[in-house]
């Protein structure tokens, strides 16, 4: 869909990286700028996430020398700019005076220098937080802007969080994916006003601030909850630990459309009006914890697999907790190609999520290039 686009990625962090992951995807030609020192040797990323992030893009070093400080783009990513219909800029300029350096020789570019290149360029600008922001200054880093929205601590160790364990860290990059994903309608949007104007124009997104629209509900539902998601009620909307010990997540809560067939199969009718009186449990944590202690008796009857079966049959929610080879060897996310096969130029074959979006138009997704891969390519175009 994107095949006639060039974008220019100048992104040290996730978000930049996602974002032109998905225009890879559609077939944007994204060219992944990538600043070295003239004494530093082309070597291959031994990273696994970028890998994922950077499949699809044409990698081009940009030599510099770090010696040298400049006060604007370099001649050749300027004629770089001046082809290209849009910019992704996720770099930092605050970490230390070596970065400092190598921006201002390398990479010495904002909207309006870009501007001044090329009037119709679309120009996404990523920040960590947003400007005037007490932490503007931070990096875009995962850790950073994931523990300031809330993201870690809306996970924590179940409803009595183990005490100095804090907060659960997890790996999965919420904010900067939140942020690449609220940036590609931007993109598509001022694509189309560009295609009408003839204008290209300024996004600016603050990954702190994307995360407002990704808590969603949460942030009004939830926004005092100290903890996990056990909340929402105490004993049937959690996980329980099964025959097998395997863990299933049963998904009631107090409707009495799915509580009334369930425990008719349990055989447990009689606690039907207890269940469905979140309130009434969360007042009287002696009866809480006696039904607590009677669905984990209840749970070990079956193993986790044996219970989504049997809730599948009539109807009522709950799935066994699966492990991510299990969720991404399942015959649906092969088949429907969630899950792809890519072959990495270090790792080899591996297997990475396939697009969201997919569309008749769609080409093959290659893998990550190497450092430089595609300098020759992108010279001659310069050059051309």
């Amino acid at each position: 869909m994107l095949s006639e686009y060039r974008v220019i990625e100048l992104s040290d962090y996730p978000a930049g990286s996602i974002l032109g992951m998905h225009l890879a995807d559609q077939g944007a030609e994204v060219i992944k700028v990538e600043p070295v020192s003239t004494s530093e040797k082309f070597v291959s990323r031994q990273d696994l996430e970028f890998s994922v992030w950077n499949r699809g893009k044409k990698s081009f070093a940009l030599e510099c020398d770090l010696n040298i400080i400049d006060t604007s783009p370099s001649a050749t990513l300027s004629k770089l700019i001046s082809i290209s219909d849009i910019l992704i800029e996720n770099i930092d300029i605050h970490t230390n005076e070596m970065a400092k350096k190598e921006i201002n020789i390398a990479l010495n570019i904002s909207y309006e220098m870009a501007k001044k290149v090329n009037p119709e360029i679309i120009y996404i600008k990523f920040t960590s937080f947003p400007e005037n922001h007490p932490y503007e200054h931070l990096p875009s880093k995962e850790e950073l802007i994931s523990s300031a929205s809330g993201i870690y601590a809306m996970n924590g160790s179940g409803q009595t969080p183990v005490k100095g364990e804090g907060p659960s860290f997890h790996e999965i990059p919420y904010s900067s994916g939140m942020a690449g994903i609220t940036a590609a309608p931007a993109v598509a949007a001022a694509i189309f006003q560009k295609s009408i104007t003839g204008k290209g124009q300024l996004i600016s997104l603050s990954i702190h601030d994307a995360m407002f629209q990704g808590m969603g509900s949460q942030l009004v539902r939830h926004y005092q909850r100290q903890n996990g998601n056990q909340e929402s009620h105490p004993v049937i909307k959690r996980f329980y630990r099964c025959k097998d010990n395997r863990w299933i997540n049963i998904n009631i809560g107090g409707m009495k459309r799915f509580l009334e067939p369930f425990l008719k199969l349990v055989n447990k009718i009689e606690w039907l009006e207890q269940l469905s009186n979140s309130q009434l449990l969360s007042e009287n944590k002696d009866l809480q914890i006696h039904l607590e202690k009677e669905f984990e008796k209840l749970w070990v009857e079956k193993t986790a697999i044996e219970w989504e079966n049997a809730l599948d049959q009539i109807g009522v929610p709950g799935t066994m907790c699966r492990s991510v080879n299990e969720w991404m060897e399942s015959d649906q996310a092969i088949q429907s190609e969630t899950v792809i096969q890519v072959n990495d130029h270090f790792f080899g074959e591996m297997k990475q999520p396939g697009r969201i979006i997919r569309t008749s138009h769609n080409s093959n997704i290659h893998p990550a290039p190497r450092l430089g891969e595609h300098n020759q390519l992108i010279e001659d175009l310069l050059n051309g």
